[in-house]
């Protein structure tokens, strides 16, 4: 029975113990060593933590990253993964809601001194000089942890501006993980290139499915995702298989016309997750790579990344969304209309999730907890939770789930219900427009275009009258050189917002 991501690494060493597992910049590591290295850092630090208590991973993204995580859960607690990178006034606030007693990094990356004057520092360095493992404390531990402890708590950005941890369990990621690996074939073959910050539920496929299946990931470096050729050339020189990275990655790629001078020789299997990909710029990808496996996965950090997938094996118009298609494995997904019943033929609906990949709700948090997390309405006989994703979608007529927009994206404009994703994906389907974002603002009601491209306002209004009915059609554009991106790698729709709604400046209005 498997109850831990431990049992996938203590399984995995018995089959590849000798195989190399992650990589990153500077390190390699097989599955054997991260075992070792992984009991190392639990037995340093058994003293300081108990089962379901709070362990931040405080570095840059590395190696010893995993081994933090998996050391973590050897001791029975859960990890958050906080980046160097990430800004100190973020930082603070979730310290706050976890009030952790013990931070794990490396001599190598600088903490802020207030957050060693609140916690108990341990340097993995020193960790990893431990001669002896506590090898009967570790087996205690084992006995008494169970699947539905924690495994790890990732922070979401909150609608006041307050971090919500989502705690998920060593259950959910299983559920997931098994999923996972079966659906897309993974095998010890399989070379993973991680894209996502840990701190991103997204890492979470990449690292356990290559715990599971034997198989090796390397770390990319950072700097590579604003250099498109090299990116590319990376991904030859390491032989890259399998890559599942945000759309603005997959993106820049395509826009850069970086796959008309070098192709990924290696790649089999390509997934997008975490926003909606432009079809447009799907489609130079599937031309260059025709014989590629795509699949469009989408789900929130609440049901443990994804709660739906698409294998892309049709054709698309480049104005045409792509589905995100049907409910992973053991999950169950309810579209819920305004009544709370399911939608019915072209009914617009809020994506509902159930079943055991639901988070077991925010750390440290029951207010936010209960306003999502909520009882099932369709199940009257006993108590079953469902997670509420604020996200609109609809059935297609081959049945398969199309993604509209967030709830507060569905705006009235000119006394018609609009979603601002349809706008979206009439504009992407233009030539000479590369990325666009569509915000509403409600003082002037008026719908605002911020896009990357060549294309100018006037022409554009003219292109998508063939495509939009006159309501939809934005009031003001905005070229910008580039789309802005937050620390996962997705359009930063949070600063357009204060930039062209909030500041109300720096505007261009096309009449």
């Amino acid at each position: 029975m498997i109850k831990s991501v431990l049992d996938y690494l203590e399984n995995t060493v018995e089959l590849y113990g000798e195989k190399e597992a992650y990589i990153d910049e500077n390190r390699t590591i097989t599955f054997r060593e991260l075992k070792m290295d992984a009991q190392k850092i639990a037995t340093g630090i058994l003293d300081d933590v108990n089962i379901g208590t709070p362990v931040v991973v405080y570095m840059d993204k590395c190696v010893e990253c995993i081994e933090g995580f998996l050391g973590v859960s050897y001791t029975g607690a859960f990890y958050v993964p906080i980046d160097i990178s990430m800004p100190y006034a973020r930082v603070k606030l979730i310290m706050d809601t976890l009030d952790a007693k013990i931070v794990l990094t490396r001599e190598s990356d600088e903490i802020p001194e207030e957050i060693k004057e609140l916690c108990k520092v341990y340097y993995i360095e020193k960790l990893l000089n431990i001669q002896e493992i506590n090898t009967e404390e570790l087996a205690r531990r084992k006995r008494q942890r169970i699947d539905t402890d924690p495994i790890y708590a990732i922070f979401t950005s909150g609608s006041t501006g307050v971090p919500k941890g989502v705690l998920v369990s060593q259950r959910s990621v299983i559920n997931f993980t098994e999923w996972w690996c079966e659906t897309f074939e993974f095998t010890q073959e399989e070379v993973f290139a991680n894209q996502t910050p840990f701190y991103f539920d997204a890492s979470v496929k990449d690292i356990y499915a290559t715990l599971r299946c034997g198989a090796t990931m390397y770390i990319v470096p950072k700097k590579l995702f604003s250099l498109p050729a090299q990116l590319v050339r990376f991904l030859n020189e390491k032989k890259i298989n399998c890559i599942d990275w945000v759309p603005s990655v997959l993106c820049m790629i395509a826009n850069f016309r970086t796959l008309e001078k070098v192709k990924p020789e290696y790649l089999k299997k390509v997934m997008f997750l975490g926003e909606v990909m432009p079809t447009k710029q799907f489609n130079i990808w599937r031309r260059a790579l025709p014989d590629v496996k795509y699949a469009n996965l989408y789900g929130p950090t609440e049901a443990t990344g994804d709660c739906t997938y698409y294998k892309i094996e049709r054709e698309f118009a480049d104005d045409e969304p792509i589905p995100i298609g049907y409910a992973c494995e053991n999950t169950e997904v309810i579209l819920l209309n305004e009544n709370d019943c399911p939608v019915g033929e072209d009914e617009i609906g809020e994506i509902c999730v159930r079943g055991c990949s639901l988070a077991l709700g925010y750390y440290n948090n029951q207010e936010k907890t209960d306003e999502v997390f909520k009882e099932n309405p369709l199940q009257k006989y006993y108590r079953e939770r469902i997670y509420r994703t604020g996200d609109l979608g609809k059935y297609n007529q081959y049945g398969e789930i199309v993604f509209l927009s967030r709830k507060d994206s569905q705006v009235k404009h000119m006394g018609h219900r609009i979603e601002l994703g349809e706008i979206e994906t009439a504009v992407s389907s233009l030539e000479q427009v590369d990325r666009v974002c569509c915000m509403f603002d409600k003082d002037s009601q008026k719908i605002i275009a911020v896009y990357t491209g060549e294309i100018d306002a006037k022409e554009m209004t003219a292109r998508l009258k063939d495509k939009l009915p006159r309501y939809m059609l934005p009031n003001i554009y905005n070229r910008v050189d580039d789309m802005p991106v937050n620390l996962n790698g997705k359009i930063d729709r949070a600063a357009l917002q204060d930039k062209y709604i909030n500041a109300k400046e720096n505007r261009q209005d096309k009449r």
